[in-house]
């Protein structure tokens, strides 16, 4: 069977039944989305040059994207009886609604004794006041969406014959429990401190326990449970669900025992970065 090109590429996106353990096409077998009478010739790519990354780079990379990303959507529900005293409308009781939070990725330098060893679960400041932690105080699930489509213009085109798209550029969706954190204080509370601020400065304003704060905030974690991957278009990117226990081994310079190839998130890039990785992490 012919596919028609733009019907090819469209399947490739949206498959939800990839996973790593599906058996994937090779490249050669599949359509190729043919846009290269509209695409920028500064960032033609070669079709047979482009292979489809492991699953565990793909992984890297999407530790990686956690590692860089300022900011997520997380999505939650809210209640399915809304209280007469609030002023949400009844309507939305047990709907979905995704708001953008800050994160961070500062497991890492927290106390060893509360840390989870630097395994992904990324730090958020909630905020008490906010939908979205008031959901999941009523005992909401959530998930977290983080992608790399702010970073179109560095990345350029990188589909064989498609001009900059941002539905070629990775994104993650993490599942998984909000986790509290007990109160910080002295030099692990600095730590922390210094960590979230180095991606969020605006924020020393509502830090938990900051005086004459708007609003009251705590430190908590998304413990992640399982982790949704969309590399971009299908035919050349992984897409599915990541095994866990790798995301969970990989550190910043390597991997756990048995984790992989041993390789950590910086030893690879996404799309438009140059060598080394942007800033100072």
């Amino acid at each position: 069977m012919i596919f028609q090109p733009l019907t090819a590429g469209l399947l490739a996106l949206c498959s939800s039944t990839f996973t790593s353990a599906s058996v994937i096409p090779p490249l050669a077998n599949q359509g190729v989305l043919n846009y290269a009478d509209h695409a920028n010739t500064a960032h033609d790519i070669d079709a047979d040059s482009v292979t489809r990354p492991s699953w565990f780079t793909s992984t890297l990379m999407a530790r990686r994207l956690l590692a860089l990303s300022p900011n997520g959507v997380i999505s939650t529900t809210f209640p399915s009886q809304i209280p007469a005293w609030s002023r949400t409308p009844a309507e939305v009781a047990g709907l979905p609604i995704g708001l953008r939070e800050y994160i961070a990725d500062c497991d890492g330098i927290l106390p060893e004794y509360l840390s989870h060893g630097d395994n992904g679960d990324p730090t958020i400041l909630a905020l008490r006041i906010a939908t979205t932690f008031r959901n999941t105080a009523a005992g909401s699930n959530l998930s977290l969406e983080i992608d790399w489509w702010d970073h179109l213009s560095e990345a350029g085109a990188v589909y064989p014959g498609l001009p900059p798209s941002p539905a070629a550029l990775p994104r993650i969706t993490l599942f998984g429990y909000l986790d509290p954190l007990p109160e910080l204080s002295g030099i692990a509370a600095v730590n922390l401190e210094k960590c979230f601020l180095r991606s969020h400065p605006d924020a020393k304003y509502w830090l938990p326990g900051t005086p004459g704060s708007p609003h009251a905030s705590f430190w908590a974690r998304l413990v992640v449970t399982q982790v949704y991957w969309i590399g971009g278009f299908g035919d050349v990117q992984q897409i599915g669900w990541m095994n866990v226990t790798e995301w969970k081994g990989i550190r910043r310079d390597g991997s756990l025992a048995g984790v992989g190839d041993g390789r950590g998130w910086e030893d690879v890039r996404l799309p438009g970065e140059k060598h080394p990785a942007h800033g100072a992490l």
